[in-house]
């Protein structure tokens, strides 16, 4: 069992009412909680929680996010912990300190992972290390498993998984039943998800990972070894994963003599998402783009200066038309050429044509989506 945490402490409870008292332990997740309290409890997740919220289909959401503190009250009495210690069980806490602004009730939130959730079943969104879940006396799922800057475990330097080693299943610990022995297991195959063999995590993936963790704790970041906010921080952040995913899309002779420059390698095979969707990502994707990214916010102004020049690219092959530019960036892209637009008036064939390949692949993986949530 964890004796320290990072994000939340945990806590024992006072007077509960159950029978068998159920410890919310450091840095673990809601949905960990309530699926060991189940499990503890001798029932499925599903009869705790109808009985608990008779109304609420809370599986069918993303519980994770956030709990309206109506909804806590009846949690804490028969559990007797604490409604405030359930909210910093959730990821609302961390995400209000990356967006500014209301958090969407049901849109995608920056930077932590979607579970792709269709009725009870999810498509991903949990990751776990194996290593981890076998050292914990009780195994559970921690809260920043749902952080979408997060590929790697630091203390075993391994990659997260997001899926179950034998059958390729998305983690669905909701899904367990009564019998289950513990929440480490697949609710699809029933394979033990600490069997799982656990590679090494890239170096660079991690350092990114304990920066932005830093951002977050302090709400402030350094770029261009400068203080700058949290919020430009991430915007920064948020610009080279754009780039990154138009040069591997797009494979324009500016943008690759730019990743050259910065010595990127760009991600191989990455899902045609639309957007930059890191939050709808795999894990090993996630971890590529990272790697790369890092090259740019470790080198300083004059640096990612040169290489632009040197590109020869331009102020159109750098970012989008409507693409907003982080405040530390600004001065560099203004000092780029800007390429005049060019219209003609020829007139457009009246056969559409094959469909880009791009838009193919995008519809394919679509459809296998739709198919794999069939199948379970």
């Amino acid at each position: 069992m964890a004796k320290t945490y990072s994000w939340h402490p945990g806590n024992s409870g006072i007077a509960p009412r159950w029978a068998v008292p159920v410890s919310l332990l450091p840095d673990e997740v809601i949905s960990s909680w309530l699926v060991r309290a189940a499990l503890t409890q001798g029932c499925d997740p599903f009869v705790l929680t109808g009985e608990v919220w008779p109304k609420w289909r809370v599986w069918s959401l993303d519980i994770d996010r956030s709990i309206p503190e109506e909804r806590l009250k009846p949690l804490s009495l028969i559990s007797g912990i604490s409604p405030e210690a359930f909210q910093l069980a959730t990821l609302y806490p961390i995400a209000s300190r990356i967006q500014l602004g209301q958090l969407p009730e049901k849109a995608i939130w920056p930077w932590i992972l979607a579970l792709g959730a269709r009725n009870t079943k999810r498509r991903s969104g949990l990751q776990y290390c194996p290593v981890c879940l076998s050292e914990d006396t009780k195994p559970y799922y921690r809260l920043y498993w749902r952080f979408a800057w997060h590929t790697g475990c630091e203390l075993h330097k391994c990659s997260l998984l997001d899926r179950c080693w034998n059958c390729n299943a998305p983690v669905e610990p909701h899904r367990l039943v009564a019998e289950s022995e513990h929440e480490a297991v697949c609710a699809t195959c029933k394979a033990d998800l600490r069997n799982a063999i656990a590679e090494p995590c890239s170096t660079d993936a991690l350092f990114f990972q304990l920066e932005t963790d830093q951002v977050i704790r302090g709400n402030h970041g350094v770029y261009f070894g400068r203080p700058v906010s949290a919020n430009d921080w991430f915007e920064v952040t948020h610009f080279f994963i754009s780039l990154i995913r138009r040069a591997n899309r797009s494979g324009a002779d500016s943008l690759m003599s730019l990743m050259k420059n910065m010595n990127v390698v760009l991600p191989k095979e990455l899902p045609t998402i639309a957007g930059a969707g890191i939050e709808l990502l795999r894990v090993h994707d996630r971890q590529q783009i990272f790697v790369a990214i890092w090259r740019f916010l470790l080198a300083n102004k004059d640096q990612l200066k040169d290489a632009l020049k040197k590109s020869g690219i331009t102020r159109q092959g750098l970012c989008d038309k409507d693409e907003t530019i982080p405040a530390p960036l600004i001065d560099l892209v203004d000092a780029l050429i800007n390429k005049p637009i060019t219209r003609t008036n020829q007139a457009k064939s009246c056969s559409p044509g094959p469909r880009p390949r791009h838009e193919v692949i995008r519809m394919m993986d679509r459809l296998k989506r739709k198919l794999e949530n069939v199948r379970r």
